[in-house]
């Protein structure tokens, strides 16, 4: 565990109360990894880091935490988060957001993972955008993110969700299962390319409402993956391939292990100063507590985004 705290990132947000509703749902009692929203981070619970970095984008409304645990509830508002509790019932977060989108009339909710705590702020203003054209313009109902896998061992991780997607970036399924199929005891094809999916959807408000009414579908208790439900009642998915820089951060927590290794990257963006090399761009610098700013090749400016220690 790092012993010097994290310098919260700069909340200040352009963001208007007419944007789309963001709701991190947190539960306690997780199977893998019991407590995970107050896990310390550098200083800080996760369920913090999450929120903070929600109210950054520029795009969002309103930014909710939504739990049916005192525990959680009481440590978001300690830190000035808005919480809502929850019925204790719900199957999953899809239902646990769907609670609280409810009594919103926002047209686009955002159901944003709450183990993704160094997801980068424009990213999420970038789906945004994109899910606002997608549902108007395309007959989309949600939108979600996806990433190419580099790494060989989460090709064949359960643990890594991959989805796979039709030539207008319709995802067709998603699994624990390596999809497409590779054999696991053979190279991978140079040819095949593996994509993983993020924690984070965006869906019409009426869909999600309807969503969270619907039974739990066979291949969603299969897998263990609540947004195939949304396929198998043929509803569309849009998921969206995020750029390396815009992955260079998106650490999932899904153990404790996973927790260390966030911490570790921390520790090595502030001592080392590697955004450059992970994040293949040309240029990158420390801005303070909000991160690093980083120029793609083509001059671009985007956020690459660790936050910094004090001291």
């Amino acid at each position: 565990m790092m012993s010097n705290s994290m310098a919260p990132i700069s909340i200040t947000s352009t963001a208007m109360t007419s944007g789309p509703l963001v709701v991190i749902p947190a539960r306690y009692d997780s199977t893998r990894f019991p407590g995970k929203p107050l896990a310390d981070l550098c200083g800080r619970p996760m369920i913090q880091h999450v929120w903070e970095r929600a109210v950054a984008a520029k795009r969002p409304g309103r930014v909710v935490v939504a739990t049916d645990d005192l525990r959680i509830a009481e440590c978001v508002r300690a830190f000035g988060g808005e919480c809502v509790m929850t019925a204790a019932g719900h199957r999953n977060g899809t239902e646990r957001v769907a609670e609280v989108a409810a009594t919103s009339s926002s047209p686009l909710v955002v159901n944003l993972q709450g183990d993704l705590p160094l997801f980068h702020p424009p990213t999420l203003d970038r789906l945004i955008d994109i899910a606002q054209t997608a549902v108007t313009t395309r007959g989309i109902d949600g939108v979600t993110a996806r990433a190419k896998i580099d790494l060989r061992d989460e090709i064949f991780s359960p643990s890594c969700v991959k989805v796979v997607v039709d030539r207008e970036d319709r995802a067709l399924y998603f699994s624990r299962a390596t999809i497409p199929h590779a054999d696991p005891s053979s190279p991978v094809p140079p040819e095949t390319i593996f994509y993983k999916h993020f924690g984070i959807y965006i869906y019409q408000r009426d869909f999600l409402l309807r969503l969270a009414q619907m039974p739990e579908g066979r291949l969603e208790a299969t897998e263990r993956l609540e947004q195939l439900r949304v396929l198998e009642a043929g509803g569309r998915i849009l998921a969206v391939t995020l750029s390396p820089v815009e992955t260079d951060c998106f650490f999932e927590v899904n153990h404790p292990e996973d927790l260390r290794r966030v911490e570790a990257y921390l520790a090595d963006m502030e001592g080392n100063r590697t955004a450059v090399s992970r994040s293949k761009c040309n240029k990158a610098e420390f801005i303070g507590p909000g991160g690093f700013e980083v120029k793609g090749a083509g001059g671009e400016k985007q956020f690459c985004g660790a936050l910094r220690p004090n001291g």
